[in-house]
C-alpha cells in the first residue's frame, strides 16, 4: 500500500478457523518486528504492516519497501519464529442496543433489503453471537463476524458525515458499532450506550480481536457508563503548571495540538494521527531548537490570535501569515501579541515555542484526536479565552541571525493545480478490468478533481467525473493508511489522511505517495487535484531524499542554536 505499508491478504472463505491464522501472522509478526515496523493491524482475511521508510535499515543501492518485503515472504514461507502465547485471552460481552426510531434510522432499509419486518430483523441480529474480528476504522470500532446473510445489506451510496457515538450498523456482510462520532457509510440500525474507547482505561478498546459480542435488545438506552479513574488535570492547571503561558484571544476556525503521532495503537483502532504536514510541523520545531516531534499548534485556514504572557522564541512553517516570515524563529516578549489570524497562502500553519507546548501525552502522543475527543489540548480543538502552557527552550540563540529555512514541500499557488503521485492499490486490477492496458492509467490521470469544503482531518473528498463503481464491489474490511484512495459506491474519491480510519471497506484505488501528503494539507477547498500514477520505487526515494534533508537540517541547526 503506497510507500510506507503492504497488505497481507489471505484468499480463503471467510471463517472462523481462518480469524485465527490471521491473529497468529499478526502475533509471529510482532514476536519478530523487523526496525522500521511500526504497526500491526490485523483484519478478517488480512494484516496490515506499516513502517516508516528512513527508519528501515537497507543497504546501498536497495530500498526499504525490499527490505520489508523480505521479512514478510520469510515469515509467509514458515521460516521465522513462532509467538508462544496470544497476547490476550478472548472475554465475552453483551452490548445493551435500542433499535428503530431515531437511534436506528435505517432499520427499515435493512427490512426492505431482506424482505423482513423491523421485528424479524431485530430478532436474527440478536440471536447470533458475534466474533470480534477487527479492531479499526475509529478508535474501539468492533468489525463482528457471524451476521446472518439474511441481513447483508450494501452501505449508503454517499457517506454520512455524522454518525453518533453508540450507533450500531450493518456494512454489507458486516456489523458493528461506532464508539463515537465520525462520519460513516454503513445502514444504522440502532444505538447502544456503552463505553467501547476510553484513553484513560489501562485498555483503552474495551473489545479486541477474538472477543466475543451478544446484542440485548432493549427498549431505552440507559445513561452511558461511567469509568472510575484519577481525574486528569484541567487544562487550565495544565497551564498554570508550566513554566509559560499563552492566552487564546482568537482561537481561529481551526486550531489544536498536534505532533508526530501515534505508533503501535492501530489494532486498537487509533489512527496515527498528528500533523497532516508533518515536515512543515517538524521544521518549525527544528527552527527554535526542539526534538522534531515536539507539540505544536495546527492551525486550519484561518489562524489565531495569541498573547503570550511570558516571553517565548517561535517560529511558523506551512502556510505562510502576513507580516511574518516562515522559517525563521522570532522573540516575544512578555505581554506581546501574535496575531496568525490572516493565511496568505496554504491551508494549515504550524507554530511551534521553543521547549514545546505543554499537554500531557496519552497512548504515546501528545496529539489532539478530535474525531473521538483525547490527547491535546482537552481533547479538543482551541477556543477564544484557553490558555495554553508550555515549556521554556533554548531557542535564543539563533534569534535574529540571517537565515531561514525553505519550505520542505513547496506551497502550491493560489490558482495552480495540485498534482500527486498515485500507487496503484490492490483494488486497481479489479476496478479497471475492463479496460485494455493503458486505459487505467489514461482512466486516472484524465479526471480532474475539486476538493470539497466537506473534507477534516479524517479524509479529503473530491467531487468530479467518478469512477464507474459495479454491484458487489464492496468486500470484508482490509486495513488502511493515511493516503489510501477509497472509492464508495458514488465513485467519489475519498483520500485519507493523518486522522483517518485504520480499516475500510471500501475499493482501494492506490495509495498517494506520502511525501505528497503535505501538498494535499496545504491546499484549500475549491483546489483542482489531479492524480499521477507512479512507481513505489519512485516515490520511496522522493521521502528518502526529504528525510535525509531533515536528518542534516537538524544536524545543522544544533550548531546554529
Amino acid at each position: 500500500m503506497g510507500d510506507t505499508a503492504y497488505l497481507i491478504t489471505f484468499e480463503d472463505k471467510m471463517s472462523p478457523s481462518l480469524l485465527a491464522r490471521v491473529q497468529a501472522l499478526a502475533a509471529n509478526l510482532h514476536a519478530d518486528c523487523l526496525p522500521g515496523v511500526v504497526d500491526i493491524v490485523p483484519a478478517y482475511a488480512s494484516v496490515g504492516v506499516f513502517y516508516v521508510p528512513e527508519e528501515v535499515a537497507f543497504a546501498r543501492g536497495e530500498l526499504p519497501w525490499r527490505v520489508v518485503a523480505e521479512w514478510l515472504e520469510r515469515h509467509l514461507a514458515g521460516n521465522g519464529p513462532v509467538a508462544k502465547k496470544p497476547r490476550r485471552a478472548p472475554r465475552s460481552h453483551v452490548l445493551p442496543v435500542c433499535y428503530g426510531g431515531e437511534a436506528g434510522p435505517d432499520l427499515e432499509v435493512v427490512a426492505k433489503a431482506a424482505k423482513l419486518t423491523p421485528a424479524e430483523v431485530i430478532k436474527l441480529h440478536t440471536g447470533e453471537t458475534y466474533l470480534v474480528a477487527a479492531i479499526g476504522f475509529s478508535p474501539g470500532f468492533p468489525y463482528l463476524y457471524g451476521m446472518p446473510k439474511k441481513l447483508a445489506t450494501p452501505r449508503r451510496t454517499t457517506p454520512r458525515l455524522r454518525v453518533p457515538a453508540g450507533s450500531v450498523g450493518i456494512g454489507a456482510e458486516q456489523t458493528g458499532v461506532y464508539p463515537s462520532e465520525t462520519p460513516g457509510g454503513w445502514q444504522v440500525i440502532g444505538r447502544t450506550a456503552t463505553r467501547l474507547f476510553d484513553p484513560e482505561r489501562e485498555e483503552p478498546a474495551l473489545l479486541a480481536q477474538g472477543d466475543t459480542v451478544t446484542f440485548k435488545p432493549v427498549a431505552e438506552l440507559p445513561t452511558p457508563e461511567t469509568v472510575l479513574r484519577k481525574a486528569p488535570l484541567k487544562p487550565e492547571e495544565e497551564a498554570e503548571a508550566a513554566e509559560g503561558a499563552i492566552e487564546v484571544l482568537k482561537a481561529g476556525s481551526l486550531t489544536s495540538v498536534q505532533d508526530l503521532g501515534r505508533r503501535g495503537f492501530g489494532a486498537q483502532g487509533v489512527s496515527v494521527g498528528g500533523a497532516l504536514d508533518p515536515w512543515a510541523a517538524t521544521m518549525a520545531n527544528l527552527a527554535v531548537g526542539n526534538a522534531p516531534d515536539a507539540p505544536v499548534l495546527e492551525c486550519t485556514y484561518t489562524g489565531p490570535i495569541l498573547r503570550f504572557e511570558t516571553s517565548a522564541v517561535v517560529a511558523l512553517a506551512g502556510a505562510e501569515v502576513a507580516g511574518r516570515a516562515n522559517g525563521r524563529p522570532f522573540a516575544l516578549a512578555a505581554g506581546e501579541e501574535l496575531d496568525c489570524s490572516s493565511l496568505t497562502k496554504g491551508a494549515r500553519l504550524y507554530l511551534a515555542v521553543a521547549g514545546g507546548i505543554s499537554v500531557p501525552r496519552k497512548m504515546g502522543g501528545a496529539g489532539t484526536v478530535l474525531g473521538i475527543g483525547f490527547g491535546g489540548f482537552a481533547g479538543r480543538a482551541l477556543k477564544t479565552g484557553d490558555r495554553l502552557g508550555y515549556k521554556v527552550g533554548s531557542g535564543t540563540g539563533a534569534v535574529g541571525k540571517a537565515w531561514r529555512l525553505a519550505a520542505p514541500v513547496p506551497l502550491g499557488g493560489r490558482k495552480e493545480t495540485i498534482e500527486v503521485r498515485l500507487v496503484p492499490g490492490p483494488d486497481w486490477a479489479r476496478i479497471f478490468k475492463r479496460l485494455e492496458p493503458g486505459g487505467a492509467e489514461r482512466a486516472v490521470e484524465s479526471r480532474r478533481f475539486e476538493l470539497s469544503a466537506k473534507s477534516d482531518r479524517m479524509g479529503l473528498r473530491l467531487v468530479g467525473e467518478p469512477f464507474t463503481m459495479t454491484a458487489g464491489e464492496e468486500g470484508w474490511s482490509r486495513p488502511v493508511v493515511p493516503g489510501t484512495v477509497q472509492l464508495p459506491p458514488d465513485g467519489q474519491p475519498i483520500i485519507l489522511m493523518a486522522e483517518g480510519q485504520t480499516i475500510g471497506g471500501y475499493a482501494q484505488l492506490g495509495q498517494v505517495a506520502s511525501v505528497d501528503l503535505s501538498k494535499l494539507a496545504q491546499a484549500k477547498p475549491g483546489a483542482e487535484i489531479v492524480f499521477r500514477v507512479s512507481e513505489l520505487s519512485t516515490v520511496q526515494q522522493a521521502r528518502l531524499k526529504i528525510a535525509g534533508d531533515m536528518a542534516r537540517l537538524r544536524v545543522g541547526l544544533a550548531m546554529q542554536l
